[in-house]
């Protein structure tokens, strides 16, 4: 009986600890973390996932995630569920709607919002689009996964005091929103665009260390549009797609209008104007385009095992072009810069002389093919 007694209080505990964690993603900030020894408490809630099927993290289960808040739906009517149930708001309501009940819902919390029900099944939201902001309570940590699209321009907005990390596939992508101070981070999933995939106006960190982004669109696939402006890349691909016909268009795969002194900063990964095979594991075929334009007075450095690579055969272009007379530097350290075209520059610099063009430009490393005589 005694024993039978101990049984039920133990599991009226755990019980109690897993309730919480099932309803607010482990957040176990409870008052028997101050009354039992830890190595109690740790069987407790491994007991509790056992038998109630969270998805907590715990020290013994590799890092697994808190359930996602999960998106359905179509036509203006989506329905959010978190742990297979509906939350609060978010029930056959506009995507607007349902994206401000998660944030009521997770209350500030780290979340994951996961876009259709998994698979390859897409989430098609029409001719609107999701902001992230602050206006009405803050945002954790968001990851976002899934797959998505939409007929607006682009698909994400991301405001002020916000914080992501995306694996999503999309047919549109992201817009830092202008003078925020958002931080976005790619890591995985695909970007296939006829606008850019992400359009940079904010002044917070862009970080690309996984998946596919690319883009027809004149101005570029990624685009760092604000003075203050920064991406890092250590792997993925950015890339710009087009004809394979020679034109002056400008459409190269990154546009650096910043004048941040960390512009840009690529580690790892390739950029370029090439075809869908070079991201497929097929041979690279660039197009004659530039893979990075450079239109402000910020700083472009090229390190580690990156790949920056074209076929443009213009002598005022190039693979890399540092095109604002008054100011841009370029430094190599690693890497390759090259051009694949029979006569095409890998570094042009609108500057007076060659002189001028080599006190913007730095190589202390790398592979640049075909080297600038200046540079040499």
């Amino acid at each position: 009986m005694k024993e039978e007694r101990i049984k039920q209080i133990v599991f009226t505990a755990l019980v109690a600890v897993m309730a919480g964690t099932r309803r607010h993603g482990c957040r176990c900030k409870n008052a028997l973390a101050e009354v039992l020894p830890k190595a109690i408490l740790q069987c407790l809630i491994i007991a509790g996932m056992l038998l109630l099927g969270t998805g907590c993290d715990n020290p013994t289960n590799g890092g697994k995630s808190p359930p996602a808040y999960i998106i359905t739906g179509e036509s203006g009517a989506f329905t959010a569920r978190f742990s297979g149930a509906v939350i609060e708001g978010a029930d056959g309501v506009a995507i607007a709607n349902v994206i401000s009940a998660i944030r009521t819902h997770a209350n500030g919390e780290d979340i994951t919002i996961q876009f259709g029900s998994g698979g390859d099944n897409v989430l098609n939201i029409g001719n609107t689009w999701i902001e992230f902001n602050t206006t009405g309570g803050d945002w954790g940590h968001i990851t976002l996964r899934g797959r998505i699209n939409s007929t607006n321009s682009l698909v994400f907005y991301l405001g002020n005091g916000t914080s992501i990390t995306s694996t999503v596939s999309a047919n549109r992508g992201f817009q830092m929103m202008s003078a925020s101070n958002a931080e976005l981070t790619i890591t995985g999933g695909t970007i296939t665009s006829s606008n850019e995939a992400i359009n940079h106006n904010g002044t917070g960190l862009l970080t690309i260390s996984g998946g596919i982004l690319s883009s027809s669109n004149t101005l570029g696939t990624i685009i760092l549009q604000n003075a203050g402006s920064r991406m890092e890349m250590s792997g993925g691909t950015v890339r710009h797609v087009t004809s394979n016909n020679p034109d002056t268009v400008l459409r190269p795969a990154i546009s650096v209008q910043s004048n941040h002194a960390d512009a840009l900063i690529i580690s790892g990964g390739t950029v370029g104007s090439m075809n869908e095979n070079s991201v497929h594991g097929g041979t690279i075929t660039e197009f004659p385009n530039m893979a990075i334009r450079s239109t402000g007075t910020g700083g472009i450095t090229i390190r580690g095992n990156a790949l920056i690579t074209s076929r443009n055969p213009y002598a005022e272009q190039g693979t890399i072009r540092l095109e604002n007379a008054s100011g841009g530097s370029l430094a190599i350290e690693g890497g390759t810069v090259r051009n694949t075209s029979t006569n095409g520059p890998a570094i042009t610099v609108n500057a007076a002389d060659d002189d001028a063009r080599k006190a913007r430009v730095t190589r202390t490393g790398g592979t640049v093919n075909p080297m600038p005589a200046w540079l040499d």
